[in-house]
């Protein structure tokens, strides 16, 4: 442990190497390089785990760096996250920005800004971003909500329900670049009760209800109602059991 200042204004740092325990507190910047567990809430302007780490609180950070595997038992807030492993969240995350080409598990609700996802989101409780944009495999116990939506299915993925402003569904290209992480499935659906929205296109999803401005049913969706204010049209190769204007 690094307890050394550089300055009035300046937290100490705390790095753990190899395999040691530290208490929680407010740091400059925290590293820890091998497996690591603290105890206690931490508040810096710096998290990067290369290795593992295992924190009984809350974290709170400007940034956060998880290269390997990391586990917070409480709420975690950062204005950048980024995962190349695998973050467990026992409470909400408030993520100004996140950027995940790993896995990334919240007990809670996800807040933020800008997702940007090339592994695996599962979340228990509702999504909310400004801009939800996947290439991967996502789970939303609830509400999956945002101003625009860019979704390229690999695997199955799923929603309680979804709204936003903009919704883009589609299958990924089965010679996709990012096949190294999750190798694209032909059957892969996009399942949800409720999809509502001003500008909607879905391929390949199951919805109860979808309601917009502006809706396009593309190919291999089963859909029971569509309800449109504006324009409506769908594919021959799609199910769509009743559609009205409202």
């Amino acid at each position: 442990m690094d307890n050394m200042t550089k300055g009035k204004l300046t937290k100490g740092n705390l790095t753990i190497t190899g395999s040691s325990t530290a208490t929680g507190g407010k740091y400059d910047r925290v590293r820890i390089i091998g497996e690591g567990t603290i105890d206690g809430d931490v508040e810096c302007s710096q998290l990067k785990c290369i290795g593992t780490l295992d924190m009984d609180g809350r974290l709170k950070s400007n940034q956060a760096v998880v290269v390997g595997t990391c586990s917070f038992s409480k709420d975690v807030q950062a204005a950048n996250m980024r995962i190349s492993g695998t973050v467990t969240i026992g409470g909400d995350a408030r993520l100004k920005e996140l950027r995940c080409s790993g896995t990334i598990d919240i007990e809670g609700n996800l807040y933020g800004e800008q997702l940007e996802l090339r592994g695996q989101l599962n979340t228990k409780g509702d999504c909310e971003v400004d801009v939800f944009k996947a290439r991967g495999v996502f789970k939303v116990g609830g509400l999956l909500n945002a101003g625009k939506m860019d979704i390229k299915l690999y695997m199955d993925c799923q929603a309680r329900d979804i709204g936003c402003e903009q919704i883009n569904v589609r299958r990924a290209s089965l010679i996709s670049p990012f096949s190294f992480f999750f190798k694209p499935s032909p059957h892969a659906i996009l399942t949800a009760a409720v999809i509502e929205g001003d500008e909607i296109y879905l391929e390949h999803t199951n919805a109860e209800v979808v309601r917009g401005k502006r809706v396009i049913i593309g190919p291999g969706c089963d859909i029971e109602l569509v309800e449109y204010k504006e324009y409506f049209k769908q594919s021959k190769s799609t199910i769509v059991k009743l559609n009205r204007k409202v």
